[in-house]
């Protein structure tokens, strides 16, 4: 058993924090959280950690990665291939330097099946360090569009429901966690920005039949309106960069609880790959990306004001959009007018129900999993810390300590 002492723990759920706190750690699970000095250990045998003058944090969740991806522009075009072999290597590093951060949870929304799966399968049997992974493997999309640039690897092309249908049922038989459905086109790309995907009812037979396994949807939805709530209306349960955004769009959001995954990291590494003269789309893109950056920003600004639900995502592995990095969006949404606390419950207990496992993780409670983070210095005091791993001290995973920094 491991217990701390001392710590300021902000819970994940919104709550004022506690100052000289303390938690034990038994086997994965937390079993007890008081006062500094209630516990009565009944002659246990217990290893002490005294984190005064520390903030203690749940496991952070990034709603949306792609862990097999380089996201250095210089380095390899992009697009990125799926070459196999060297893909599987990288995001062995890829998936350390994202537990290193503090994130101990992500959601992958598209690779390969056999490698996402088997990059999954390995960290759950504690064969390789790094965060829990929830994979959808192979995205759905139409014909020609979003995601068919990497090939029949990475997508599965269905047009009509029972095409759909069809898809999702093979993404179930070959592992999936989740399903991600293509619900616009490019965003970047002539001649199909601006344009829908899938209508209401070719994606609500495979939304259903997902939802009959106990499997969650997430749509990606970018650049037209009315695509967002074809996706809404076909039931998925997250929207995945969302923008623009109506009133309409918002008022369906609210009405059937579908989660809002902003990605706002993509701007940002999207505006440092034109200032480095690396902008990796093409030409007549430029002018488009940056409206999407202002659209999105307004998204999230209205959206949070209407209380729609927002769960962290950063679309890790967009060019300059670095695993490991993944903190950036915590600051990224406070610019947006979100409170320090509620930009990180969307990274700890909104993302946790976003992804279906708000029972097991998400917040600092009695029976969930161990996973913490421990940081030195108040993030709700400055955000930007927890960019700085030198000041992610210690990160737990299943009660097991992966990080120290202490020394």
């Amino acid at each position: 058993m491991i217990l701390l002492t001392g710590v300021k723990v902000i819970d994940g759920m919104g709550n004022y924090p506690d100052d000289n706190q303390s938690i034990l750690i038994e086997d994965s699970k937390i079993r007890w959280i008081g006062k500094q000095g209630d516990w009565n250990n009944h002659g246990e045998p217990i290893e002490s950690i005294n984190l005064q003058e520390k903030t203690l944090l749940p496991g952070l969740i990034d709603c949306h990665v792609h862990i097999l991806e380089n996201p250095d522009p210089a380095a390899i075009p992009y697009p990125n291939p799926y070459q196999a072999q060297r893909v599987l290597l990288y995001s062995v590093r890829y998936a350390r330097k994202t537990l290193e951060a503090g994130f101990t949870t992500v959601r992958d929304m598209m690779a390969p099946n056999e490698l996402i799966f088997a990059l999954r399968d390995s960290i759950a049997a504690n064969e390789i360090e790094g965060p829990h992974i929830l994979a959808s493997g192979k995205c759905i999309t139409i014909s020609g569009g979003h995601g068919t640039q990497y090939g029949p690897e990475g997508v599965i092309e269905a047009d009509g429901e029972q095409e759909v249908l069809k898809a999702v049922r093979s993404q179930l038989k070959a592992g999936a966690d989740l399903i991600k459905i293509m619900a616009t086109r490019p965003a970047l790309s002539k001649p199909f920005y601006g344009r829908e995907a899938y209508q209401v009812q070719e994606m609500r037979a495979g939304v259903d039949e997902a939802h009959r396994a106990g499997v969650k949807v997430a749509a990606h939805c970018h650049s037209i309106v009315s695509g967002v709530k074809n996706a809404i209306l076909a039931g998925v349960d997250s929207i995945e960069h969302s923008a623009p955004l109506d009133d309409e769009a918002m008022d369906l959001m609210l009405e059937h609880g579908t989660f809002m995954v902003p990605t706002l990291s993509v701007s940002a590494g999207l505006q440092e790959c034109i200032d480095q003269q690396l902008f990796p789309y093409p030409p007549g893109a430029l002018k488009r990306a940056q409206e999407l950056a202002e659209e999105t920003t307004q998204a999230v600004s209205t959206a949070y004001a209407r209380g729609v639900k927002i769960a962290l995502g950063t679309d890790a592995s967009m060019p300059n959009v670095f695993h490991g990095n993944n903190a950036r969006e915590f600051e990224m949404m406070v610019a947006c007018g979100m409170s320090p606390m509620d930009a990180l419950v969307a990274g700890t207990m909104n993302a946790a129900e976003n992804i279906g496992k708000e029972n097991e993780i998400g917040s600092i409670s009695v029976g969930k999993l161990a996973d913490l983070v421990v940081v030195d210095g108040d993030p709700l005091q400055d955000i930007r810390i927890l960019q700085d791993m030198n000041r992610i001290l210690l990160v737990f995973k299943e009660g097991r300590i992966k990080i120290d920094r202490r020394k």
